[in-house]
């Protein structure tokens, strides 16, 4: 019967993640740590709220966004999903980022435009909201 449980339960969580942006590009080794473990990314590979991007010595990647912001990360970077909606139907937004170390160039997208309020990227010294639509940061 736990069996037939745990099953059931990963079914559900992977049917229940969300996919909230994609790899586009990328050099060198990245991976996504997330709840169900650790992956080495590729391009094409779904990436998810909560999950933490890695990327190594000479490696990037460009990422993505359901709302078309894209995201280039540098090496050695820490960079954690923490929430993505966007349902302009609905018109829920909500996008934020923390960046433990290293560097990421970042444009806007739709949510950019349509609610630059609901985006935050925090960093272990501060925080930056969107007042433009491209911007660079670096943390030591």
């Amino acid at each position: 019967m736990k069996l037939v449980l745990l099953l059931f339960l990963g079914v559900y969580m992977t049917l229940s993640a969300e996919e909230i942006a994609v790899v586009r590009y990328m050099e060198g080794s990245v991976l996504a740590k997330s709840d169900s473990g650790t992956q080495e990314l590729k391009v094409g590979s779904s990436l998810e709220e909560n999950m933490l991007i890695i990327t190594k010595e000479s490696a990037l990647v460009t990422i993505i966004f359901k709302d078309n912001s894209v995201l280039n990360l540098g090496e050695n970077s820490l960079l954690k999903l923490e929430k993505f909606v966007f349902k302009p139907q609905k018109e829920e937004y909500s996008f934020d980022l923390f960046l433990k170390k290293g560097g990421l160039i970042f444009e806007s997208g739709k949510i950019g435009d349509l609610a630059p309020e609901d985006f935050e990227l925090k960093t272990p010294d501060g925080m930056v909201a969107i007042r433009g639509t491209k911007f660079a940061v670096n943390v030591k």
